[in-house]
């Protein structure tokens, strides 16, 4: 294609003639938005996000469909872009209905992930669970025990029955990973920049975490004797064991963190110098002072703040607290210092507030808790006078007050009644809040509390490089509060530190603020785990802990009732990210109905929610275009258009294939797949590029995984087409199944007992040894799945060649094709690649159904292509089709010169009549110059194939580009089985086994017990041993069984149908402990043949499958065809031993044939297996 200059936004590009001005950008890394592009779909141009200005046109115009012009001036981000991109963008915002993130999540200030670690949790990935947490705070140990937990009273499943205890699970959580691996996170490099933090309390410790993290020297100032600030010396040890509190600042002080105790600022060291020898300042010294009680007397002794009185208390102080303690407050602190005063001897403790119970501020169980201590209340009552003797507090005088209307904060206000009365008490202790006082640091400025003022997102305060946040800036909040100040101060500061200040700014998301318990009506009720507690009468003996940890049944039985709120499309969904890059508000006009569906489709595999739906048209268009199915389509007009399956029908009662391109091209989350893990969560998933374990196409996938689960599989778009069918994007679903064997296992006395590795592959050898040495050459077979890989398949006829048998098959192989018989090889003559360039395509079989992507694939090539009629489904027929094709003049010196057998071919058809029917079709292949025969190895007789070899053969249409066959090979990797050496026909081992010469069975992979015919002769074995990933009937019938790995949990390679050797990669590592490669290498060192890594075995397959030289370049992305990397085979003769293709006289067997299944993961997912 003819190359052209364009300019876009000042640079000079050369590009191809006949692209639009967005592949043209988007080639040379240029982002323009867009919603409805797709590369492999025409453009529609329906979202007008891509619009751009073209020097020259008055108008803007549509980059997705606009070609460029040699000197186009084009400008990308101009003013008008913007205001036009803006202006659809609030077009398509209005009547977007979902939830971007969960209500948990938007209502934590830290906005700590809730529903991704809960579900982890659910899923049973603590570390994952932790990861998810440590990203947003680093003390979820001892936040989740004292949190109040604004997230739980933003859950929505409290209108079914109670909200999730997502602050417990925090807490479990992260006790799990303190007891085991103690997570650290990834450091970045270090930046040679220092940061002095001035206090140790939540918002210090979080900014300090961060700024760690990414990769600054921190230094804390602490003026206590020990980390934590409020955690420690405001929240008693019986809601917080400080020894959990120290093990997490212990982690945080392996990152690198300095902490300097007992050094007050301003006092102990100036601010001054702070500023002077680091590169940045953050305060966080919290507030520390005790409000007092605003009434005269509040200054005698025997009355004492909550905050001091706690700070006192954990500091191990002398307190006396006498026979009768008043406590003036009605929040947390409040509570903690009634329930610190039960515990330290106090006869009597009675709070008093000016409310009623209802309106207190404190978390319902603290109070209900106290109550169980013996605490009492005396409400709707207010301090106006501290009594006393000689100057020592002895009583409180207070009013009684009634409720008005609701004041500011939306509870009832109290209002004087005019009415006293008198209480008397040894000591009163006020907790009504408390204030910032910022000592001695100097030249920093306050507000009238006394609180730091900043400027805003950007944490600055009136000092150049000194930063804040905390309580010192926000007043006292909760402890949450402050960790959101930490980390939103460190992420300023860091890019601060990094040469530009990039002010913190809340994300734009869609939010549903009209769920009621109607739209939860059809959930399951599902009682919400209750804590653990002590009894009230061991509480007030001890400061112990009083509320257990969850244990892990508990944990996952309170993690699955989470109701997945957020939208799983979260991190792939481009609306969103175009809203808060242009700072669209999400915010509905009150006057404008927005959509609302009730009714949701119940499709197995793809789950679909027209609210989000911004109709760019690309899953109607694929379905029609691409995949031919034509599911669904477009309804209503204008605003009332929706996306629908066909006739208005459930998606899974239409044509859908289920092959997911639906959700592939979907930009938000209105057509997503259902992931194949137990709990579906919205993550920022891992991918590894590796190679679909189904068919013979070898498509490549992308498998998105976090931990060791799986969660969905997306087509490669940089390796391939971007294309997959139903198997290759919802079955690896089997990575995750709880039904999955995990250890080896032994039959004794007819029940098997799990075993060691050790155990399991010293059984192995000695029972095969045995057998060898009783019954000789021979009398053990081996049998796999060619799902195998090629390393695994090469050591699976090591094992074969150790056990002295030349039994090797498949099941699945049977034999092979037919086509080795005929040219050498068995094996595709072309490539894929050729079918672009082919002139015609001739059928065989079910490619259509059993392999989508390779039709996908000739019907958008724009080539001729003829499905061989079912109708003319016998050998018969062929024959016709053969003796036509010889009708039509083929030039027979020259067929009998490169054939053997060429004479009895033609005589075994002299008699043959040509109907018009296969007339027509012979005339179509022989007219064509470059034809290429394509055949379902599934449905398609092993006679029929070698028909078309002869047919390729006689006409000449082979040796040659775009000209020859494509067998479309039943498994991912059948053509290495076949090149491995696995080709008996398995009929000569089902003889073997009935004569008794064959008296073990070595099974990988396949199930054939799931037939009777194969399991009745399974029963005349003296030993049988499987390796599959689940209890087959074949496995439950064997002596003993070891686990295999999923196609996500291995290395290698697979060749696929056209002979590409393609690598495959581990996303997860193997959930038995050992990958399939490890297991064959250990039990062949056992049987004296060593290797010890994959590179050792791929040596030998160089070595002795000698078209296999150079396969290890496919791990490096290379193109690696067999053999020489050659795409076309027989271009100097065919790979017999005269170099001649073998030609016999043509016989009456079926064309069309349905072959058994038996490898054993396919069965599981055609069987529908459900045990996530």
């Amino acid at each position: 294609m003819s190359k052209i200059s364009i300019n876009i936004n000042g640079r000079e590009l050369v590009v191809s003639a006949g692209q639009t001005i967005l592949q043209a950008a988007a080639e040379h890394g240029i982002e323009i938005p867009h919603l409805c592009h797709d590369e492999r779909i025409q453009p529609y141009g329906a979202c007008g996000l891509c619009v751009v200005e073209v020097e020259g046109s008055p108008k803007l115009v549509r980059s997705c469909a606009t070609s460029v012009q040699n000197g186009q001036v084009i400008r990308t981000d101009t003013s008008r872009t913007v205001v036009a991109r803006k202006t659809a963008l609030q077009l398509l915002a209005s009547d977007h209905r979902g939830d971007c993130r969960p209500p948990c999540m938007l209502a934590c200030p830290a906005q700590t992930d809730c529903q991704g670690y809960v579900g982890l949790i659910a899923n049973g990935q603590y570390e994952e669970a932790l990861k998810l947490i440590k990203d947003k705070m680093p003390i979820p140990a001892s936040i989740g025990k004292i949190c109040p937990h604004p997230c739980e009273t933003a859950c929505r499943r409290e209108l079914v029955e109670e909200p999730i205890s997502i602050a417990q699970l925090k807490s479990f959580v992260a006790e799990v990973d303190l007891n085991g691996n103690q997570y650290q996170p990834p450091m970045k490099p270090a930046t040679g920049k220092k940061v002095a933090v001035v206090g140790a309390g939540p918002a210090g410790l979080t900014a300090a975490y961060f700024l760690a993290r990414d990769g600054h020297k921190v230094v804390i100032y602490e003026a206590m004797p020990h980390p934590g600030g409020m955690l420690r010396y405001g929240i008693p040890q019986y809601r917080l064991d400080k020894a959990l509190l120290d093990a997490e600042v212990a982690l945080m002080t392996k990152m690198g963190i300095e902490i300097i105790y007992n050094t007050k600022i301003g006092d102990d060291v100036s601010l001054d110098y702070l500023h002077d020898n680091y590169d940045a300042v953050f305060l966080g010294i919290g507030s520390w002072q005790s409000q007092g009680l605003r009434c005269k007397g509040e200054d005698m002794e025997g009355v004492l703040g909550g905050i001091d009185f706690l700070r006192e208390v954990t500091m191990n102080s002398n307190i006396t607290l006498g026979g009768k303690v008043l406590v003036v407050g009605g929040g947390n602190t409040a509570m903690d210092v009634a329930r610190t005063s039960k515990r330290l001897g106090a006869e009597e403790v009675t709070i008093i507030y000016r409310r009623t119970i209802d309106e207190m501020p404190a978390e319902k169980i603290e109070i209900h808790e106290a109550q169980e201590e013996g605490v009492k209340f005396q409400l709707l009552v207010a301090p106006v006078e501290v009594l006393g003797e000689n100057g020592h507090a002895k009583a409180l005088k207070c009013e009684i007050m009634r409720l008005g209307e609701p004041d500011a904060s939306g509870r009832r206000k109290p209002e004087p009644t005019g009415e006293t009365v008198v209480y008397e008490a040894d000591r009163i202790i006020a907790a009504i809040g408390q204030k910032t006082v910022i000592g001695n640091i100097k030249d920093i400025a306050t507000d009238k509390s006394g609180n730091i003022i900043v400027n805003g997102g950007a944490f600055t305060t009136n000092r150049d490089k000194v930063f804040a946040g905390g309580d010192a800036v926000t007043g006292p909040k909760i402890a949450i509060d402050a960790i959101a100040q930490g980390k939103n101060a460190a992420q300023v500061i860091d890019s601060y530190l990094n040469g530009c200040l990039v002010p913190h700014a809340d994300s734009q998301y869609f939010t549903q603020k009209d769920i009621t318990a109607a739209d939860l009506a059809d959930r399951a009720k599902a009682p919400r785990v209750s804590l653990t507690v002590e009894d009230a009468e061991v509480r007030n003996k001890s400061f112990m802990q009083v509320a257990k940890t969850f244990t892990e049944e508990e944990a996952l039985r309170e993690s699955k009732r989470c109701l997945e709120c957020g939208c799983r499309d979260y991190f792939e969904c481009q609306l969103i990210k175009y809203i808060q890059d242009y700072d669209v508000s999400t915010e509905k006009d009150s006057q404008v109905e927005c959509h609302k569906t009730t009714e949701f489709d119940n499709h197995p595999f793809i789950e679909r929610n027209p609210d989000k739906c911004v109709l760019c048209g690309l899953c109607v268009r694929v379905c029609d275009e691409v995949v031919g199915a034509t599911a669904i389509g477009l309804v209503g007009r204008g605003f009332d258009s929706v996306i629908m399956p066909e006739f208005k029908l459930p998606l899974s009662e239409t044509a859908c294939i289920s092959c997911g391109q639906c959700v592939d091209v979907c930009p938000t989350g209105a057509c997503m797949e259902k992931q194949v893990s137990y709990k579906q969560i919205p993550a920022n998933m891992d991918s590894m590029a590796s190679v679909c374990g189904y068919c013979g196409v070898g498509c490549n996938v992308n498998i998105e995984y976090k931990g060791d689960v799986v969660f969905r599989v997306t087509p490669d778009r940089v390796n391939d087409d971007g294309w997959l069918c139903q198997r290759g994007k919802f079955g690896l679903g089997h990575a995750n199944d709880k039904a999955r064997l995990t250890a080896p296992v032994i039959k004794r006395n007819g029940q098997f007992v799990k075993v060691d590795w050790n155990e399991a592959n010293l059984e192995v050898v000695k029972r095969l040894q045995a057998v060898v040495a009783a019954y000789g050459k021979d009398s053990i077979g081996v049998v796999v799945s060619p799902r195998l890989t090629n390393e695994e398949l090469f050591l699976a006829g090591k094992l074969a060649d150790a056990v002295n048998t030349t039994i090797k098959t498949s099941y699945s192989v049977d034999g092979g094709s037919g086509l080795g018989s005929v040219l050498g090889y068995d094996a595709s003559t072309n490539s894929f690649a050729e079918l672009d360039n082919s002139d015609f395509v001739l059928t065989l079989g079910k490619v259509k159904e059993n392999h989508p992507v390779l039709d996908f694939k000739i019907r958008l090539s724009g080539v001729c292509s003829v499905a061989w009629p079912q109708s003319l489904a016998n050998t018969a027929d062929m024959k016709v089709f053969l003796k036509a094709l010889l009708n039509l003049g083929v030039d027979e010196n020259k067929v009998a010169e490169k054939t053997e057998g060429f004479a009895e071919l033609k005589a075994s058809l002299a008699d043959v009549k040509v109907s018009e029917e296969i007339q027509a079709l012979a005339q179509k292949y022989a007219k064509a110059a470059k034809p290429l025969i394509v055949i379902d190895e599934d449905t398609v007789s092993a006679e029929a194939v070698k028909l078309m070899a002869y047919a390729a053969v006689i006409t000449g249409k082979i040796g040659a580009a775009y000209r020859g066959i494509i067998l479309v090979r039943t498994k991912n990797n059948t053509q290495g089985a076949v090149d491995m050496g696995f080709v008996m026909p398995v009929s000569a081992v089902a003889q073997g086994i009935e004569s008794g010469k064959i008296k073990a069975l070595v099974v990988i992979g396949e199930d054939p017990a799931a037939y009777p015919q194969e399991s009745a002769l399974l029963q005349k074995l003296s030993f049988l041993v499987v390796y599959d990933m689940f209890m087959t009937k074949t496995a439950t019938a064997a002596d003993m069984v070891v686990p295999l790995v999923s196609s996500a949990e291995v290395n290698g390679t697979y060749t696929r149908s056209d002979r590409r050797i393609q690598a495959v990669r581990a996303a997860i590592q193997p959930k038995t402990g050992k990958a399939t490669l490890q297991i064959l290498i250990e039990t062949l060192k056992s049987l004296g043949i060593k290797y010890d890594t994959i590179a050792d075995v791929r040596a030998a397959i160089a070595s002795e499958v000698s078209n296999y030289a150079g396969m290890d370049a496919a791990d490096f992305g290379t193109t690696v065809y067999w053999p020489n990397n050659k795409n076309v085979l027989y271009t100097d003769g065919f790979a017999t031993e005269g170099q001649k293709a073998i030609l016999a006289a043509v016989g009456d067997v079926p064309v069309f044939v349905e072959k058994k299944k038996y490898d054993s993961v396919e069965m599981n997912f055609v069987n529908g297996r459900q045990s996530l």
